[in-house]
C-alpha cells in the first residue's frame, strides 16, 4: 500500500515538474479581433496569430472556451497589499473567460502568469483586498455562462514596453491563451 502512494505522489510531481518546465505549451488558440467590427472577408489568407492583443482580440481554445484579457493600466498597490516590492512596476487588468462548450469549467483550476519588458521579467501575482484584487476565480460555471476576475502583477523592472500574460483556463497546460500590451 505504500508503494502505491509513493507511486501516485511520483506521477503527480512529475506531472506538476513537466508543466512547471513547460510541458504543457499546447493549443494556444484563436486569435480574433473583439475591438473591430467584422470587416467583408478578403482573398488573401489571413495569418495565423498566436499571441492577441490585450483589449483587443479574444482567444477560442479548443472545448469553446473564450478568453479575453482587457488592457494593462498602471496600479500602485496599497500599503497592505501582497507580491508587491518598492520600486517594481505594477500593471491589473481583467480576465473573462466564457464557456461556450459542452460541459461545465472549473475556473478555480485557472492559472494566469505575466511578464514585463522586452527581456520577460517574471512577474508576481498582487493580491491587495483593499483594491479588490483578491486572487482570481473561485467558481465553476455552466456552457453559456462567462466571469471577469481582476489580476494585478508587480516585476522589478521599468520596463512595461511589453506585459505577457499566459491565461490556463483549466491548469493542465493542454490549452493556453497568451495575451501582449503594455502600459
Amino acid at each position: 500500500m505504500r508503494n502505491k502512494r509513493w507511486s501516485v505522489v511520483a506521477v503527480v510531481l512529475g506531472g506538476v515538474v513537466a508543466l512547471g518546465c513547460g510541458g504543457g505549451g499546447g493549443d494556444t488558440g484563436k486569435v480574433t479581433d473583439v475591438s473591430q467590427p467584422k470587416a467583408a472577408a478578403s482573398s488573401a489568407a489571413p495569418e495565423k496569430k498566436t499571441v492577441a492583443a490585450m483589449g483587443a482580440e479574444a482567444v477560442t481554445l479548443d472545448g469553446g472556451v473564450v478568453v479575453t484579457v482587457g488592457k494593462p493600466t498602471k496600479f500602485t498597490p496599497s500599503g497592505t497589499s501582497a507580491g508587491h516590492q518598492r520600486g517594481n512596476s505594477a500593471a491589473v487588468f481583467s480576465i473573462t473567460i466564457e464557456n461556450k462548450g459542452t460541459e461545465p469549467l472549473d475556473l478555480t483550476l485557472a492559472n494566469v502568469t505575466a511578464s514585463f519588458g522586452a527581456e520577460g521579467t517574471q512577474a508576481e501575482p498582487v493580491f491587495d483586498s483593499e483594491k479588490g484584487i483578491t486572487g482570481g476565480f473561485t467558481s465553476t460555471i455552466a456552457t453559456g455562462q462567462k466571469r471577469t476576475a481582476k489580476y494585478a502583477f508587480s516585476a522589478p523592472t521599468k520596463d512595461t514596453s511589453v506585459i505577457a500574460v499566459t491565461v490556463e483556463p483549466n491548469a493542465l497546460g493542454d490549452s493556453v491563451a497568451l495575451f501582449e500590451g503594455k502600459l
